[in-house]
């Protein structure tokens, strides 16, 4: 990739782990293939590098590079990562993935290759590595991938001399040996875990299971348990008995007027089937009788794994005819972007909606156990990680099916 279309004014150092998705569908958009040799000591080019990073039952693998490494800058260190080239083949079919089929399509013949694992695995993508401190790191760039495995039986290939589990706490003592895009990943893993660690010694306020109530949503959102944003300095003030306001945001879609007389779902919706409709703050909005629309709240939500959010319209619109939500209320633990609302007028008069108005409010639920698969990256995952309302995607669900094009349709 030309450094200068993945650095467009927002350069940084070390993991990027804001939207990842976004570069990663910029990298697919905009890749080229060129002879290593070219841009091997040239930094306006950045090779895309997938680093994968196995751990298990919070073990990390440990690797050491051999003396003779085909890198020779990268000899005889530690890695905790598996990285490589991306050749063409790895790229085949890419775009019609979902975002981890998409990075395990690049990375899983080089992983393969290097580590013979016996085991299964659920990946995630963390995020951008960019290190511009040394000749290695000016030209290349990390596509970060942690995988979740089930087994501890796993050996290295040709390009590893050894590599063994290792405890995270035990890994400190070998951060000085890492190469560098070991090390930062280290740090990264590092500054995640802490949250978590301070979250089981909070304040000995005992652990709530079930709803939670005002004081115990206050004190998650405080300490980023559950993360809104943005957050408004009056934040304390949306909260009641067991929820915290969420309000309406700027960008809606309506279905166009006669547009189709019906949506097939295994095609799914063609892309001129809803228009689009951008307000500003405190700008009205007319919601007609029997209209549909989607929208996504102002705020953004993210969950950790061991607490459910639940979307609730606020009773004052239901008392109006105006539906909030059809049946997508519940957000699974992992959740990462902007709720969608599924507004509906089945009373019989226009309704004015204004944009930043309270429009639901969200109820949180902590589970008696974390959930081992996230939403963000799980195969139901098909909104995460935007800020706007999407469009209905249920034609993946037919993934693999044939489309009946000749036939009788029948009305229900």
């Amino acid at each position: 990739m030309p450094r200068s279309k993945i650095f467009a004014g927002e350069t940084w150092h070390g993991i990027n782990s804001q939207n990842p998705s976004k570069y990663l569908r910029l990298i697919l958009a905009n890749h080229k293939f060129l002879p290593r040799g070219k841009v091997e000591n040239d930094p306006s080019w950045q090779q895309i590098i997938p680093y994968l990073i196995l751990e298990v039952g919070g073990k990390i693998f440990l690797m050491k590079r051999k003396g003779d490494h085909t890198e020779s800058r990268l000899s005889s260190m530690h890695s905790i990562g598996v990285g490589g080239h991306i050749n063409r083949e790895d790229v085949k079919g890419v775009g019609k993935l979902s975002q981890t089929a998409q990075v395990m399509s690049l990375a899983k013949r080089e992983f393969e290759e290097e580590v013979a694992y016996k085991g299964t695995y659920q990946a995630k993508l963390l995020g951008l590595l960019n290190d511009d401190s040394n000749e290695v790191g000016m030209v290349h760039l990390g596509l970060i991938v942690h995988l979740s495995g089930d087994s501890q039986d796993a050996k290295v290939k040709d390009e590893h001399k050894s590599g063994e589990f290792v405890g995270f706490g035990e890994l400190a003592k070998y951060k000085k040996k890492m190469e560098t895009w070991s090390r930062i990943v280290y740090d990264f893993l590092e500054k995640e875990r802490k949250p978590m660690a301070k979250k089981a010694e909070t304040d000995k306020k005992p652990e709530v299971a079930g709803i939670l109530p005002d004081w115990v949503i206050a004190d998650y959102i405080q300490k980023g348990i559950i993360q809104i944003s943005p957050l408004p300095k009056n934040w304390r003030s949306q909260i009641d008995q067991v929820s915290v306001d969420f309000h309406l945001g700027t960008h809606i879609k309506l279905f166009r007027a006669g547009a189709y007389r019906f949506i097939d779902t295994k095609r799914g919706l063609p892309e001129d089937a809803m228009e689009e409709v951008n307000l500003r703050e405190d700008d009205p909005f007319i919601l007609e009788p029997g209209a549909f629309a989607i929208t996504s709240t102002r705020e953004t939500l993210k969950l950790p794994d061991n607490i459910v959010g639940r979307l609730e319209g606020k009773s004052s619109l239901a008392r109006l005819g105006i539906l909030v939500h059809s049946t997508a209320a519940r957000f699974d633990p992992g959740w990462n972007g902007a709720p969608v609302l599924e507004l509906g007028n089945l009373g019989p008069k226009p309704a004015i909606l204004y944009s930043g108005m309270p429009i639901c409010a969200f109820t949180f639920e902590r589970l008696a156990a974390p959930v081992r698969m996230l939403y963000e990256g799980s195969r139901s995952d098909r909104y995460s990680g935007s800020k706007i309302a999407v469009a209905s995607k249920i034609h993946r669900n037919f993934k693999g099916e044939k489309i009946v094009k000749r036939g009788r349709l029948r009305k229900s």
